[in-house]
């Protein structure tokens, strides 16, 4: 489930007022016949749930920005079938009621949903009430809250963070943390350490601890599907009372394993989590 305080994209500004009584969508562009939608068309739409997992580029190694939701909307692919596209669209606009902007390569548009409920329920305003776009395998940056319009076209606009040098691909780079026990928490007895991994669009393939620089011990985790994150759990019993540097890394079905190296900012951060955990007498 999400975080208590989700931060998936950093708001740059305050969040619009929406009634959707009279919102409407449009997809548009390089397209025949431009498609609108009110609030009660998309809700009368076929819909589809997925899993999928949101990660902000710029959450820190711990994995704080980084959330899992049952997502429910309609499939873009929906959409593009009612549609004749010209064959010089490269890409997706998205234009945001709040001024936002950003764009996507045109393939990741056919498996991404046009979405206004999340786990089971309509989306709170934070998140984007009446619709915002989830896409499999993009940073949250990439996936606009509060949306009006989708362009298709031939080149991409600048958004926001892209302007300031964040990756135009929006790609999610491997990433794992430790979410249990919290940095420099003191246990008693057995501790159980836990926590994600997450790939974007490719599957976890291992996840790793090392203790006090030891040798890298595989965890045991669960992936339902590839869009979402890895859970890992795993008892660890200390030799003594003492501090003890805790490390995690994930390896991707690409073969990528996270390495000690610094972040791959802007392209996301690579960068391995590490904890110190109290082990009392």
């Amino acid at each position: 489930m999400l975080p208590t305080n989700p931060l998936f994209r950093q708001q740059i500004r305050q969040m619009p007022p929406i009634n959707a009584d009279y919102w409407s969508f449009r997809l548009s562009g390089l397209v025949d016949l431009p498609i609108f939608l009110s609030y009660n068309d998309l809700l009368s739409m076929p819909a589809v749930e997925m899993p999928c997992t949101i990660a902000c580029m710029g959450s820190p190694s711990d994995g704080s920005l980084i959330g899992s939701a049952i997502w429910r909307g309609v499939a873009f692919q929906t959409l593009l079938d009612e549609i004749k596209i010209q064959p010089s669209v490269r890409h997706v606009n998205f234009f945001a009621a709040d001024g936002y902007a950003t764009s996507i390569s045109f393939n990741h548009l056919p498996r991404a949903l046009l979405v206004y409920e999340m786990n089971g329920k309509p989306l709170l305003h934070e998140h984007g009430f009446p619709a915002r776009v989830v896409v499999p395998g993009l940073y949250g940056y990439k996936m606009p809250k509060w949306i009006q319009r989708v362009e298709l076209a031939a080149a991409p606009v600048t958004g926001f963070w892209e302007q300031r040098g964040w990756s135009t691909s929006g790609e999610v780079q491997t990433t794992s943390a430790i979410r249990s026990p919290r940095h420099l928490e003191t246990i008693r007895g057995t501790i159980q350490f836990s926590g994600i991994a997450f790939a974007g669009n490719r599957a976890i393939t291992s996840v790793e601890l090392s203790i006090d620089d030891g040798p890298w011990m595989p965890v045991p985790f669960q992936q339902e599907s590839v869009r979402d994150w890895a859970q890992w759990s795993i008892n660890w019993t200390p030799y003594s009372a003492a501090d003890y540097r805790v490390q995690v890394r994930a390896t991707d079905s690409a073969g990528f394993t996270q390495t000690g190296d610094a972040p791959n900012f802007p392209n996301g951060s690579t960068l391995i989590h590490s904890i110190i955990v109290r082990a009392a007498g």
